[in-house]
């Protein structure tokens, strides 16, 4: 019998990789213009960040759940839902109440009180009150799944790394490419970003081939767990990392890629998969260890935050745009430094705070137990090692 690892702390440094992939996101919406045909390209093709965060997901809650799921998925699901929602959803409510309450508090506001934005046809409507909020919509999606997933697949056998593990991943990869190549083909590839049939709209935004990432970081996150000790070298992976990080950036420096079907999500999911397995690999490798940092780790912890508010900011954004060149830099990150600081102070004074104290009231309704009884409501090992996803 092969020896598995038994990995359950803490990888910091995805921690961090996530604000970097927030940053994506950003300079998508803000891109500095007057640097070069190609510059501005990479930074336009940040949405791809979003992509990253699907397969991130997948990889954070397999890596705290998995075994769990595997055992005993009734038992643990409710829990497991209330956790995921008190990590999400105060925060997420609060920016989109006070888009609604800025523009005129008349706007239809149900779908959005359910995350249910991402499976309308209207791009206004999932794009609507804060933008980016729609990726949230289809996270609670991939968080419902979450709990059929994992026993379907170690039904399957393929949560163990080996033939079919690597089998699954493979049909994964050609499921996303093949989609991509037939909305890529006449007359969907005419199709403008706005039709509900458009590339952009049923590979970027509905939820449905979203569980594609999903199931990648799921798979990674195995891999990772489960594979034999000893079997590769952590500084083979830190070299990896660079040579994946690269290939990222060529495919966002790519013409032919950007805003293509392919660059809504096959481009990128398997690059960010083995990306995330890279960096976990290595965790005493230079970038690794950059990632884990102190301010690195905060930065990634208030990327939810970052990634929620910065289009909110907008209006303070887009005061002038008669600006010198060295000027607009200049604004650029002034700008970001300013929502980088709302950021945080929103994650330290709303998410946490609003996490602890809804993870408490299940806590404390445990511990009065039924008739007096007391059940354990300590967190696992993985549990209490768990990144921010």
């Amino acid at each position: 019998m092969p020896k598995f690892s038994n990995r359950t702390g803490a990888i910091p440094a995805l921690t961090g990789l996530r604000f970097v992939a927030a940053l994506m996101v950003f300079f998508s919406h803000y891109p500095i213009s007057g640097l070069g045909e190609v510059p501005e390209r990479i930074m336009a093709s940040g949405y791809s960040g979003v992509t990253f965060f699907f397969v991130l997901s997948g990889f954070i809650i397999a890596y705290n759940y998995i075994e769990q799921f595997e055992t005993n998925p009734l038992r643990s699901t409710p829990k497991y839902l209330w956790a995921r929602f008190s990590r999400v959803y105060p925060l997420y409510i609060l920016s989109m109440a006070f888009v609604w309450l800025q523009k005129d508090a008349n706007t239809p506001i149900a779908i959005y009180i359910f995350a249910a934005q991402a499976w309308h046809s209207d791009t206004s409507i999932i794009a609507g009150l804060n933008s980016p909020a729609w990726s949230v919509s289809v996270e609670f999606f991939l968080y419902l799944c979450f709990p059929l997933l994992i026993p379907a697949f170690s039904s399957l056998g393929i949560l163990r790394p080996g033939f079919k593990m690597f089998a699954a991943a493979l049909i994964v990869i050609i499921s996303q490419l093949s989609l991509a190549a037939y909305f890529g083909t006449p007359p969907h590839d005419s199709l403008t970003l706005g039709d509900p049939n458009s590339a952009h709209r049923m590979l970027y935004n509905f939820p449905l081939p979203r569980i594609f990432d999903f199931t990648l970081g799921i798979l990674t996150a195995a891999y990772y767990l489960r594979r034999e000790e000893n079997r590769t070298n952590s500084k083979q992976w830190g070299y990896a990392s660079y040579g994946i990080a690269a290939a990222i950036i060529l495919f966002m420096a790519s013409k032919l890629n950007y805003l293509s079907s392919f660059s809504w999500d096959a481009s990128y999911a398997w690059l960010f998969a083995l990306l995330i397995l890279s960096i976990a690999e290595s965790q005493q490798s230079v970038l690794s260890m950059f990632l884990s940092t102190k301010k690195a780790v905060l930065l990634g912890e208030a990327s939810f935050a970052f990634y929620l508010i910065h289009v909110i900011a907008l209006p303070l954004f887009d005061l002038s745009t008669q600006r010198s060149f060295a000027a607009a830099i200049a604004f650029e990150f002034m700008f970001l430094g300013l929502v980088i600081t709302m950021s945080i102070g929103l994650h330290l004074s709303v998410e946490k705070p609003c996490r602890r104290w809804l993870i408490g009231l299940v806590h404390s309704r445990e511990k009065g137990g039924a008739h007096g009884g007391s059940i354990n409501t300590q967190p696992s090992p993985a549990y209490r090692a768990h990144p921010p996803d």
